[in-house]
């Protein structure tokens, strides 16, 4: 059991984080909190020191669609050309991912359904 926070937390990043800082000082501390539609990896990054647990977002899935996958290093818009023929890891620093970025350039080339499962 915790907290959800969500709906509209200021007009910009700037207004959801003096928002929060307010708030989440307010809730218990022994219990998690999860904040709702967090749209980007800045905002996400922003509010982790603020005290919030937990997020989710439907922005990575939707820039998945277009071809752009979110790795530690930054964005990674797999649809270039340049990736046709790049068989190294999607991200180098998460071992768990074994395919190439050759594969998944292919995969959302031909607009099969598996790349949306693997992005």
């Amino acid at each position: 059991d915790g907290f959800a926070i969500g709906g509209s937390l200021g007009a910009d990043r700037a207004e959801m984080l003096q928002l929060l800082r307010f708030l989440v000082p307010l809730l218990p501390a022994d219990k998690p909190n999860h904040l709702l539609g967090i749209a980007d990896p800045e905002s996400s990054a922003a509010v982790v020191p603020l005290g919030i647990d937990t997020m989710d977002s439907c922005n990575p899935t939707r820039i998945a669609r277009h071809g752009t996958l979110l790795c530690t290093g930054g964005e990674l818009k797999i649809k270039q050309s340049r990736f046709l023929d790049d068989h190294g890891p999607i991200d180098p620093a998460v071992e768990t991912i074994s395919h190439s970025r050759a594969y998944l350039h292919h995969l959302f080339k031909q607009h099969e359904p598996l790349y949306m499962t693997l992005a």
